[in-house]
Parts: structure tokens; C-alpha cells; sequence
């Protein structure tokens, strides 16, 4: 995983063309909504068969930034990373329910360490989105490197075309040059996953946001929550020191 592009307040952004870049074939422009078919597949699908070739490149990447995120996790990060047993654990949260909106969670429980996401089939997310779902710019692509004062840190990963079809409305061609862009903003803590389908063009295909709670080690909320505030389905899920909601992805954790 290559880290990239990172921004300050006071200092303009660096931006260069990456080495290895080359003109690909582009594409016909993809349909604004995915075909009936491809909709019914992914609905069915379980979160796991759709990102479980992802979750390694996202946790990386998470476990890249934590420290610059959440100060002082990062001896708790190196640990994990050396206990096999600390490794991620991927939730599917409304799996089974027909959902052409996929929510679930990366992450480790031993850690507190969590990413939540979501992502639909479609070119774009239509409709009320949790205010965590940042539209981040996905391009140019920046210096390398992670700064305690950024503004926003990203990370390209080449990855096989098989880990990221599940995602697209076309499936790339075999032996494409596939790539994964994930871009954080180190304020919110929220971010976008784009994928090159090896056109060059990037599309956005997640919205995660990334928490860590303060007080996780007290339980769940000494007010217990059954209905979501914002939806009013009783779907949430509840994990020590935060709710997040399994039908529309409201998330709240503990100060």
C-alpha cells in the first residue's frame, strides 16, 4: 500500500503525476443506476462476498493512520498487528434483508479500533446518507507520506480485478490493472474507497468513517437505545462505546 496525498491549512498541496502513469482505454460511460439483475445479486449477497477481498486493504489502511487519528493507539495497533487472534473481523449489518445498501464493520474488538462503511451497487449514492459519508476529491494524486498535521491522507493498492467486480456495475476485464484509492479526512475521520477498473477513471464505491470511543471500556450507553432516532427501526447494533444503526448507518459514540 502506497500512502499519497495529504493536505494542510497553511500549505498548498504538492501534486504530481504519479511515475507509472499510462494512458488506458477508456470505458463507455457507465448508466446512472445498475441493471435490475446486477441490483437483486447484490441484495442478496452477504456483506463478506462483497468486501471480504477489500477488508485487508482497508484495515492496512487504518492501521496506517490510526496514530495520526486517535493519539497514542498506536502501541495497541503494533500489538494486534503481531496476535493473529487481533486480526479483523468483518460484520455484515443488515445481511440477509435485501439490501441495496450495504452496512457493516471492519475492525477489532481488542482494540476498539473500527471502520464502519457503506456502499451501494449504483454509480452513486442516492438518497440521505450519515453525515460520516464524505465526499472527499479523489484526484490529483499527491506526495507520499503521513503528516501529524494533515488535512486528509490517502493510499493507493493494487488489487486483483476478482477483489473488486462484487463492487462495479461492469466487471472489469481479466488482468485488468485494478487499484483501490482510500482517502481519509483527518478531522471528521470519515473517508471514501474508489476503484480503478483499469480505465483509469475512479469510482467511488465506499463511504467509511473510522472510530475509536474513549470510554469503550464502560459498556454499552447508560441510556439504552431500542429505536433509532433518525429512521425509528429497532435494528441497532450496539458495541462497547458506540451504537451504529443497521438499517440507515446513524452512528453515535460515547464522548
Amino acid at each position: 500500500m502506497r500512502f499519497g496525498p495529504h493536505e494542510t491549512s497553511s500549505d498548498p498541496p504538492s501534486w504530481f503525476e504519479p511515475v507509472d502513469f499510462r494512458a488506458r482505454p477508456r470505458r463507455p460511460a457507465l448508466t446512472a443506476r445498475a441493471e435490475p439483475s446486477r441490483i437483486a445479486e447484490w441484495a442478496a449477497a452477504r456483506c463478506d462476498e462483497i468486501f471480504g477481498d477489500l477488508r485487508g486493504g482497508l484495515w492496512r489502511f487504518t492501521e496506517g493512520i490510526a496514530d495520526v487519528l486517535f493519539p497514542g493507539i498506536g502501541p495497541a495497533v503494533g500489538t494486534a498487528r503481531r496476535a493473529t487472534k487481533w486480526g479483523p473481523t468483518l460484520l455484515g449489518l443488515n445481511d440477509g434483508r435485501g439490501a441495496d445498501v450495504k452496512i457493516g464493520l471492519v475492525g477489532s474488538e481488542n482494540i476498539g479500533l473500527w471502520a464502519i462503511f457503506r456502499s451501494r451497487i449504483g454509480q452513486s449514492d442516492h438518497g440521505p446518507r450519515p453525515d460520516w459519508c464524505a465526499d472527499l476529491p479523489l484526484g490529483p494524486l499527491g506526495t507520499e507520506g503521513i503528516r501529524a498535521d494533515a488535512a486528509a491522507i490517502s493510499a493507493i493498492e493494487d488489487v486483483k480485478p476478482a477483489d473488486v467486480a462484487p463492487l462495479l456495475l461492469v466487471e472489469p476485464a481479466v488482468g485488468a490493472e485494478t487499484r483501490l484509492l482510500l482517502r481519509v479526512d483527518v478531522r471528521s475521520h470519515s473517508g471514501v474507497v474508489a476503484v480503478d477498473a483499469g480505465d483509469g477513471a475512479w469510482q467511488r464505491r465506499m463511504f467509511f468513517t473510522l472510530v475509536h470511543p474513549a470510554r469503550r471500556g464502560v459498556g454499552h450507553h447508560e441510556a439504552y437505545r431500542v429505536v433509532c432516532p433518525v429512521c425509528g427501526r429497532r435494528r441497532l447494533a450496539q458495541f462497547r462505546g458506540f451504537d451504529v444503526c443497521s438499517d440507515c448507518g446513524w452512528l453515535h459514540t460515547q464522548p
